[in-house]
């Protein structure tokens, strides 16, 4: 379950990535020739933004992801020598 959500979360990542890119392409193709460099500029920013966004969205996620799974590594190291007890217990 864990490697599905990573691998959407790189998903996601790689499809803002691309278009960034494709953006930054286009741009240069049309309205750096048009429009100016202020208009550019503007539409970087603009870009780098919502890659930031969605870069804070994956942070958080992982954050929740690592809390998660401290306390559940916790749990199994606190009940794990219980469960080897209880089934020496059955056993005997």
């Amino acid at each position: 379950m864990l490697v599905r959500h990573v691998l959407y979360l790189v998903n996601v990542l790689v499809r803002a990535f691309e278009r960034a890119i494709g953006w930054v392409v286009g741009v240069m193709d049309s309205l750096f020739l048009i429009r100016g460099r202020r208009m550019v500029l503007t539409l970087f920013f603009k870009i780098f933004e919502a890659v930031d966004r969605w870069l804070l969205v994956g942070k958080r996620y992982l954050e929740q992801v690592r809390t998660s799974l401290r306390y559940r590594m916790y749990f199994d190291a606190v009940t794990r020598p219980m469960r080897a007890r209880y089934k020496e217990l059955k056993k005997g």
